[in-house]
């Protein structure tokens, strides 16, 4: 399963994050079910900045072709590191 790290900071300032992450990614895999898996990372990107969480190209195509191979995401949250 692919995890997608969400720092410590942002769970503290948003707490129900895993909650907006889901609901953010459902969003735009069904605004983008008939784009590409590249256009519809693109989608995914803008619609998580627009909630406050960037995220590379890289991790958003890895998760859109997750999804659509029916496969699930599993949000973790963990502490920042004192090297970031």
């Amino acid at each position: 399963m692919t995890d997608f790290r969400i720092t410590h900071e942002i769970h503290q300032t948003h707490p129900d994050i895993r909650e907006r992450l889901t609901a953010t990614t459902i969003e735009a895999i069904n605004e983008s079910s008939a784009r590409s898996a590249e256009d519809a990372a693109r989608v995914l990107r803008h619609k998580l900045g627009e909630i406050g969480v960037q995220m590379s190209d890289d991790a958003c195509l890895s998760a859109i072709e997750r999804i659509r191979s029916g496969k699930q995401l599993r949000f973790e949250i963990e502490e920042v590191s004192e090297t970031e």
